[in-house]
């Protein structure tokens, strides 16, 4: 049956441990019911931020085989700048069991090697040139793919149902280009709408078909696809068949501050 259990804290009433245990339990059991068919990525936050030292991450939650993590407070890693690709990552550690209770831990590092899909997160990727400070801010779509001291979250995964979702930044900035150019396609009508009302990451295959539809084919999507798909698009709707000019950081230059 459903039902809804709440303790009374008053002067001389006796607890119940049942009372106390539905208390202890009303959270998790709130977010297992809410993202139960949830895929692995961040649900919440985990913005970052570049500093002369590194970068900060921002507050937020992961999703991690069926857990929620939480990070409360920003945390700040320093980063060498040396121009190679490197990986902010989330490493997660197995379970312990001690201090009364079961504990999920993980450590945020920056390495060169790619995430491990068995126990790791991907953040974001960027390569940091000596001299340059490491940007978090994008000037438009083309933006998001810049090469050198950016960060590229493109392929980090977001969780969402079954599926993880790309960016719902990406998807927010896409819609906002497109709907720029008179659209008049229905589909890019409808999905943009959706993605300028997101809260959380478009489920995946609501893009799938979106994509699929708009370019006729018929295939599955890694996030670099996703935006390569939107990308086109907006090339298309642009009424040309190359990118739009705009002035961008080209390899090898410092951006100074």
């Amino acid at each position: 049956m459903f039902q809804n259990i709440f303790p009374i804290f008053e002067a001389k009433r006796l607890l119940k441990k049942e009372m106390l245990e539905n208390l202890r339990d009303f959270p998790r059991s709130l977010f297992y019911l809410q993202y139960q068919k949830y895929s692995d990525g961040i649900l919440a936050g985990c913005d970052i931020r570049g500093s002369e030292t590194g970068l900060t991450i921002f507050p937020g939650i992961l999703c991690y085989k069926g857990l929620p993590y939480f990070l409360d407070k920003p945390c700040s890693v320093s980063c060498k700048a040396e121009g190679r690709q490197v990986y902010l990552k989330v490493h997660f550690w197995d379970k312990a069991v001690g201090n009364g209770g079961e504990e999920f831990f993980s450590r945020i590092i920056v390495e060169e090697e790619p995430p491990d899909g068995e126990q790791q997160l991907e953040l974001g990727r960027f390569k940091l040139q000596p001299g340059a400070r490491l940007r978090s801010e994008y000037v438009d779509f083309l933006d998001y793919e810049t090469e050198y001291d950016t960060v590229n979250r493109i392929h980090v995964p977001y969780a969402a149902p079954e599926h993880p979702g790309i960016w719902p930044q990406i998807c927010c900035c896409y819609a906002k280009e497109l709907l720029k150019r008179r659209v008049t396609d229905p589909w890019d009508s409808a999905f943009c709408l959706d993605c300028l009302q997101l809260r959380e990451a478009m489920p995946y295959e609501a893009v799938r078909a979106y994509l699929n539809t708009r370019l006729g084919q018929e295939q599955e999507y890694t996030n670099a696809q996703i935006y390569g798909g939107f990308k086109r698009i907006l090339r298309e709707a642009a009424g040309r068949g190359e990118e739009p000019e705009r002035s961008r950081k080209k390899e090898g230059t410092l951006l100074m501050l």
